[in-house]
């Protein structure tokens, strides 16, 4: 059995009840990050503790190609290397995770392997870094016989890397007209953000110990705008975030998170409600509440009254309600409806159809003939009372359909509510 003990300045391997001090191989005054790079490549550092082989990594130099990421689950490739000006090999997660050189990517395997926030930018910790991988090359910077027990080591921290939740914070800035009138298409005033816990970002990080460098920063060109929207807090204390970029081209990183879950929970202040309505994203649920707030729900129609709807959004259109959200939710709509409101596409249709055969959702789409995709670009382009007129068919259609055992969707394109 391997395990690490950590001190201030050095660690003691024990192996099978043996202990090396690594005191006695080790010159404290002499060790740096020049006197390991004169005895082992930058490639080689990242390989050892990334897991991808050396010549993955000069593939990867050389043309430019993305792999996955050896931090984290990533299904579509998006982690790179490339050296900068100053001959300083960076990888790259262009999905915002990771950003650094071979000692940021060490210090972040050695702090699961030690289960400690290893700081480097605290000396201290560097020298502790800078240790671990001259241990780790000792037949190559020391002439010593290479301990292979320590390659098991890494690859458990590799492994831990990758299943660690990220911690992601940032740091906001003023609102602008720039913001005001971005959200403003939508009709949604400043105060909603800041009631519903969205921020504009100045810059922002990820594991900011291990990696310091921010991996954004705002440009008065406005060209790359990000929002934060802060989604609580596990039982771990870590917040829940998830950062918006509304300006990047689809098919590039738009979202960039550290939670999977259903958002909106910290806005359900009520102990009950007469609706829940389940939208796709945030915006479209922002955007929502804001109309509903400025309307008067008057349902001249039959059916139960509805004073409380209370909003939340899945966090994409390929999530799969966990029946204990389901529980929750239905615990605070108990004799209510609770409705989807979904994307006007392909992928919106097939999350309502699953959250209507999983949990009797009832689904609905913003009818096709009115060329918008969700109700945030609806509200851009109707007025107060096209909309409201809207709702006032669509309560109509649950008073007359929802007892209904059997419930089809016709998705003709006249049909002016496809369900």
């Amino acid at each position: 059995m391997l395990y690490l003990v950590s001190y201030p300045f050095f660690f003691i391997i024990h192996v099978k009840d043996v202990e090396v001090d690594m005191r006695r191989t080790i010159n404290n005054g002499s060790l740096t990050k020049d006197t390991i790079l004169s005895k082992v490549n930058q490639v080689s550092i990242f390989s050892a503790y990334t897991g991808i082989d050396t010549d993955v990594i000069e593939h990867c130099i050389a043309t430019g190609e993305f792999i996955s990421s050896p931090f984290r689950v990533d299904e579509h490739p998006s982690f790179g290397f490339r050296y900068d000006n100053r001959g300083k090999l960076k990888g790259k997660d262009f999905a915002g995770y990771f950003h650094g050189d071979c000692f940021d990517a060490a210090a972040l395997v050695i702090s699961e392997i030690i289960h400690k926030n290893v700081d480097i930018s605290n000396k201290g910790w560097f020298v502790f870094v800078l240790k671990h991988i001259a241990y780790t090359f000792r037949n190559i910077i020391y002439g010593k016989d290479k301990d292979e027990t320590i390659n098991e080591v890494i690859a458990d921290g590799i492994k831990a890397a990758r299943n660690r939740k990220p911690i992601i914070e940032f740091v906001p800035r003023q609102w602008n007209n720039y913001d005001k009138n971005y959200w403003g298409k939508f009709h949604v005033p400043l105060s909603y953000l800041n009631t519903n816990f969205i921020y504009p970002v100045q810059q922002y990080y990820v594991n900011r110990k291990v990696n310091p460098e921010p991996k954004y920063y705002y440009d008065d060109d406005r060209k790359d705008v990000c929002y934060a929207y802060i989604l609580g807090q596990d039982k771990k204390g870590i917040y829940n975030i998830k950062l918006y970029f509304p300006n990047r081209k689809h098919g590039t990183v738009r979202f960039i998170t550290n939670s999977n879950c259903l958002e909106g929970l910290l806005n359900l202040e009520l102990d009950k409600y007469d609706a829940i309505i389940i939208t796709k994203s945030t915006k479209d649920r922002i955007s929502l509440r804001a109309y509903l707030d400025s309307i008067s729900l008057d349902f001249s129609y039959g059916g139960s009254p509805i004073e409380n709807i209370g909003l939340v959004n899945i966090p994409h259109e390929s999530y799969k309600l966990k029946q204990n959200e389901y529980d929750w939710l239905r615990s605070r709509c108990p004799h209510g409806y609770i409705v989807s409101l979904m994307d006007n596409d392909n992928a919106g249709y097939r999350e309502a159809i699953w959250l209507r055969d999983n949990y009797g959702i009832i689904p609905f789409c913003i009818p096709r003939e009115y060329d918008v995709k969700d109700f945030a670009e609806l509200r851009s382009q109707y007025s107060v009372e096209f909309i409201k007129e809207l709702i006032d068919k669509s309560y109509k259609y649950i008073v007359d359909n929802y007892e209904e055992t059997e419930l089809s969707w016709d998705t003709n394109q006249d049909n002016p509510l496809p369900y």
